[in-house]
């Protein structure tokens, strides 16, 4: 797969060094499709209107998708103009490509720099030039809890790894699905991210996360491997193949007492009335660390005169402020720019914003490198679907990032 994805960048930056001029369908690929993600990319859309840009988009249902079509058309000469994803290691692996187009005719004049925080600022410039809109910034490792299901069953909300454990079987014993989760890798690795805090909080996370093999603990990792595994007993038979979303409905419908998963589950439960009544929000209650990523578009390079000014259009329109914090509050997120007044958000994005203030924060694996994420989720989901010991994960894990 690995080589499969760098292939796939050779033959793109070899088409754009040898072709004098890539025009692009002027679209937006994305894999924005939830209630909450929809209703934001229709604030974009209506301020790029606004400033006179013709609308287009691509959909796809996951970042995979959009990632490898995106690949692909730019190889067939007729990329996308901008592409929306985590802006981490698919970033990286596009800069390093020569596949993304230098912003800075836009970026100077509207002064980027002041906008964003300074890390943020430096994170999505390649060379000193910016490359991509950053628009939010995701706290992803939250725990939704159905409190419905926990009063029935006589468990209050846990506050350390071995409550949560202590009530799973008494959830479990009363008829309810403990934990909720679904059959995709991703999804997998988001509890992962859960079992790792507990063992070691942000200090082996990050360790884990930046794929440093050498500062990693064996003991501790394979400690969380344990800890992981220990969860199976606990999820449905039903959880093959499914959908976050369709796993989220097994929480908005009382049916299942926990799930973990990001910012992105929450607009799902607005049936239920306000958080804090019959369903609550927490990020990992073991852990102060806050794993994070930010979101965005990569401009992909282009050399035809109207695309240019169309993604100059656009980057001129998602780098609004305004424009940002509107999105922000309908995607239920933070957003990028920086001096955001806190009494715009509620609920989850509220909680997320405040814990930012004193929690250790740390890159999650998606905004990481392509080699860390995928050889966290590919270990992942082979320990979790087999009988793969806990010692032969963290060695596959090890392996999966030289």
């Amino acid at each position: 797969m690995k080589r499969h994805v760098r292939d796939l960048i050779a033959a793109a930056s070899v088409l754009l060094a040898t072709t004098a001029t890539v025009k692009a369908d002027s679209d937006i690929s994305h894999n924005w499709n939830s209630e909450s993600e929809v209703a934001a990319l229709r604030v974009f859309r209506a301020k790029y209107e606004a400033l006179g840009g013709t609308w287009k988009e691509t959909s796809f249902p996951d970042t995979e998708k959009s990632l490898a079509s995106t690949k692909t058309r730019i190889i067939g000469g007729n990329p996308p103009m901008v592409l929306q994803s985590a802006l981490g290691g698919t970033l990286k692996s596009f800069q390093e490509g020569g596949l993304l187009q230098d912003m800075d005719s836009v970026a100077v004049p509207e002064n980027w720099d002041s906008r964003l925080p300074e890390v943020l600022a430096a994170s999505v410039k390649y060379e000193g030039h910016y490359v991509a809109a950053p628009v939010f910034v995701d706290v992803i490792n939250w725990m939704y809890t159905n409190n419905d299901v926990l009063t029935a069953t006589g468990v209050s909300p846990p506050n350390s790894w071995s409550e949560f454990m202590t009530a799973l079987p008494k959830i479990k014993a009363a008829g309810f699905i403990p934990l909720a989760v679904g059959g995709e890798s991703w999804q997998e690795g988001i509890l992962f991210d859960h079992a790792l805090l507990s063992v070691g909080g942000a200090d082996l996370y990050d360790a884990v996360m930046r794929g440093d093999v050498d500062s990693v603990d064996d003991g501790k990792l394979t400690e969380a491997f344990n800890a992981f595994g220990a969860l199976r007993e606990f999820t449905d038979e039903g959880k093959v193949g499914r959908s976050w979303n369709d796993t989220n409905t097994l929480m908005v419908t009382g049916k299942a007492a926990f799930f973990f998963m990001g910012p992105w589950a929450a607009d799902s439960y607005a049936s239920l009335g306000a958080e804090g009544s019959k369903w609550s929000c927490r990020l990992t209650p073991w852990s102060k660390a806050l794993a994070v990523v930010s979101g965005g578009f990569q401009f992909i390079k282009v050399a035809d005169e109207n695309d240019v000014k169309a993604q100059a259009l656009f980057a001129t329109a998602v780098m609004d402020p305004a424009t940002q914090i509107a999105a922000a509050q309908a995607m239920g997120t933070l957003p990028a720019v920086k001096s955001v007044d806190p009494t715009q958000f509620r609920g989850c994005v509220a909680k997320a914003g405040l814990a930012m203030k004193s929690g250790d924060i740390v890159d999650h694996w998606n905004g990481r490198t392509a080699i860390v994420g995928n050889a966290l989720k590919d270990t992942v989901t082979a320990f979790w679907n087999s009988e793969m010991s806990s010692e032969d994960a963290v060695a596959a894990f090890k392996a999966a990032l030289q």
